[in-house]
């Protein structure tokens, strides 16, 4: 499921990012909008990357809707909200996708398989096919080992924001924050660009 705050442009990189203890704090199955709280930092590198016009993507699985828990109203309100709370400090989020599905859900219509529900790639996928952007020039930041796994699957740079083993560390990267991820992968764009840049005759 889509709510967008941008029409698709040609661009040079996208963060896609996952949502709970990545960029706000996590509460299981947050359903009071007066708990959504950013993490230190997070607003800072969101208006960074604006500022650069890489768009920033939440790709976040949801399985509270199929659970019963809350709705699919209250998920666009919150990430309605988190946007108010982003442009009052000069920053938004460009595109908000969620999984609301779960096999074993109670709510009928979202109790099913899918291939939206991370580790599954579908929501990066569809990030990619949105912007238009090239797997190799994105990358995905979450704190759960299935974002990880989701980032491989869609042929995407991983940064992991977790104490978990990571069996397999290629192409991803451990760190401490949202922040730390933005930044490295700034450092990654920059350094292509220079490289390019010396090439040119």
């Amino acid at each position: 499921m889509k709510l967008a705050y941008r029409e698709p442009s040609e661009v040079s990189g996208l963060v896609i990012t996952d949502r709970d203890g990545t960029l706000i704090r996590d509460v299981p199955y947050l359903s009071r909008i007066e708990d959504i709280k950013f993490l230190p930092g997070v607003i800072e590198s969101i208006r960074m990357l604006n500022d650069r016009k890489i768009p920033v993507c939440v790709a976040t699985n949801q399985s509270g809707v199929a659970r019963g828990y809350f709705s699919e109203e209250f998920l666009r309100q919150s990430h309605d909200h988190m946007n108010l709370l982003l442009q009052k400090e000069g920053a938004k989020i460009d595109l908000f996708l969620y999984c609301p599905h779960l096999r074993d859900g109670k709510i009928s219509g979202y109790d099913r398989e899918c291939e939206c529900r991370k580790p599954m790639p579908g929501l990066l996928s569809e990030a990619i096919r949105y912007f238009g952007i090239s797997p190799e020039n994105a990358m995905m930041v979450g704190d759960s080992l299935r974002d990880v796994e989701a980032a491989r699957a869609a042929g995407v740079f991983g940064y992991y924001i977790g104490t978990q083993t990571l069996i397999d560390q290629e192409n991803v990267i451990r760190v401490d924050t949202f922040s730390e991820a933005v930044a490295h992968y700034l450092s990654q764009i920059e350094s292509h660009v220079a490289r390019r840049s010396s090439h040119v005759p």
